[in-house]
């Protein structure tokens, strides 16, 4: 790649606010985030926005999984940030929530990277989009699935919401963690103590700036009744409770902020306010067949 693509691909996908971040001694924040202003022809256009782009790596007592691969264009940064938060440790699982190029674009280049890991997820297609990867390297996995980090196990579960046909969440029965793909998303303006920074780390002022744009870009929801899809989640969270909330595109959401961020995503929902691409519900709380993106949370 030239040296003019280079930074042109890094002016569009930025890394700011220390991002690597180790959440937890077992929870690592990677990625960056889309830059508006960095796109053609839009160098002069404000506001100027970002959306997060993010992944999070799990490091079990045996075994170690990222949720989702950053964005294709910012693995000028990711390669160095694995390094930097696994200390040497391989990465033994990708998990791939669906097709889109921000969750799954790197695949080829992980499994390039760590040649003892496999894909896991809904990857029936997967070969069409990585053909370079081997078929034994995609793993098909099932609503209820799990796998065993040696002390937790991380639970596969097809999303409520859904941004493509195939998108799926995951939790980690240690963290009581929630991936949930696009599901909390958000978009934030140009500030750079946002970029990197947890919501219960933020003044109350830039909370409510950051939280107030949510990244809500489906379409659909209009068409039909959410009251299933909603009762569906709080009975998911009946059998799933949470204490963190991750997804590609939000930081992680913890602490007070969790009940918050439920409750003004469920009620943005049920008013009909945000629109999303879904279908009809179905009789198991963790199973959805529809598609949703992240409607967000401020108080």
């Amino acid at each position: 790649m030239s040296e003019a693509s280079n930074k042109a691909i890094q002016k569009a996908y930025i890394v700011r606010g220390g991002v690597p971040r180790m959440v937890l001694p077992d929870l690592a924040w990677v990625g960056g985030c889309s830059n508006s202003s960095g796109w053609p022809g839009r160098a002069e256009t404000r506001p100027v926005t970002h959306e997060p782009c993010m992944a999070y790596v799990i490091m079990g007592a045996q075994k170690t999984i990222m949720m989702d691969t950053g964005h294709y264009g910012l693995w000028y940064s990711l390669d160095g940030q694995l390094d930097a938060v696994l200390k040497g440790r391989p990465l033994d699982y990708v998990f791939v929530s669906h097709q889109e190029i921000p969750h799954t674009g790197n695949l080829g280049r992980l499994l390039r990277k760590y040649p003892n890991a496999v894909a896991v997820g809904d990857v029936r297609d997967y070969h069409l989009f990585h053909p370079e990867v081997a078929l034994d390297r995609l793993v098909q996995k099932q609503h209820g699935d799990r796998i065993d980090l040696g002390d937790r196990e991380i639970v596969f579960l097809d999303a409520i919401w859904k941004d493509l046909s195939g998108t799926m969440w995951t939790y980690d029965t240690r963290l009581k963690l929630l991936f949930s793909a696009d599901t909390f998303g958000y978009i934030h303006l140009h500030d750079e103590n946002v970029c990197g920074t947890m919501f219960h780390e933020m003044p109350e002022q830039t909370l409510g700036s950051v939280i107030g744009r949510p990244a809500l870009p489906f379409f659909g929801m209009s068409s039909r009744d959410q009251a299933a899809r909603v009762e569906a989640f709080r009975g998911f969270l009946k059998q799933y409770p949470l204490e963190i909330i991750t997804s590609g595109h939000t930081a992680p959401i913890m602490g007070a902020m969790v009940p918050r961020a439920i409750e003004k995503l469920l009620g943005d929902i049920a008013s009909g306010g945000p629109r999303f691409l879904q279908s009809v519900a179905g009789a198991d709380p963790g199973v959805g067949e529809g598609s949703d993106r992240g409607a967000e949370f401020h108080a």
